[in-house]
């Protein structure tokens, strides 16, 4: 219901948003992506598993126990920080890509999303072309199939609650959540 006292949108209206990239954002799509896709999972235990190496070779070489103990503690600290590092240089070159256009135009609508930049590049996603979307604190976040590219909105973006309903309530109808 609207309360502003002007029309209500279509359903099928056009939902525009600007913003700007900012460094935390990619960060915080880096974390969604490694909590909430297989892919990203998969990284993740890739360096928590890392560290089991040493050890599984200490073990079969007859490695003292102290040894092995020392290994046991030290190893999970370094495939903690090892992933760590590695989401942190992730989010680091994701928005170092993101900053070289300033400003982002995207426009929703029911076939997809288009994105201009200044310069007057343009990129456009079909939603048959997204495996699904997701949402975190500050944003709205879109995984296309092929490639597994993720595509973010902040939600500062969205002028207005209602229009960050309208792009919610067209996510849901289109894609489904991961």
């Amino acid at each position: 219901m609207n309360t502003t006292g002007g029309a209500e949108p279509a359903v099928g209206a056009e939902i525009e948003a600007y913003y700007s990239p900012r460094p935390g954002d990619a960060r915080e799509a880096m974390r969604w992506y490694a909590r909430k896709t297989a892919k990203g999972r998969a990284g993740m235990l890739m360096w928590l598993g890392l560290p089991l190496v040493p050890i599984t070779l200490g073990a079969v070489q007859g490695m003292a126990a102290e040894q092995l103990l020392l290994l046991a503690v030290l190893g999970p600290l370094v495939g903690w920080y090892g992933a760590y590092l590695s989401l942190d240089r992730q989010a680091h070159r994701l928005y170092e890509w993101a900053a070289r256009h300033r400003e982002y135009h995207c426009i929703h609508s029911d076939t997809g999303v288009v994105t201009r930049m200044p310069d007057g590049t343009s990129s456009r996603i079909l939603w048959s072309q997204c495996a699904g979307f997701g949402e975190s604190r500050n944003l709205i976040l879109l995984l296309t199939k092929e490639d597994g590219t993720l595509l973010w909105l902040p939600k500062r973006a969205a002028l207005t609650d209602q229009e960050l309903d309208r792009i919610r309530e067209l996510l849901g109808r289109k894609l489904r959540r991961l």
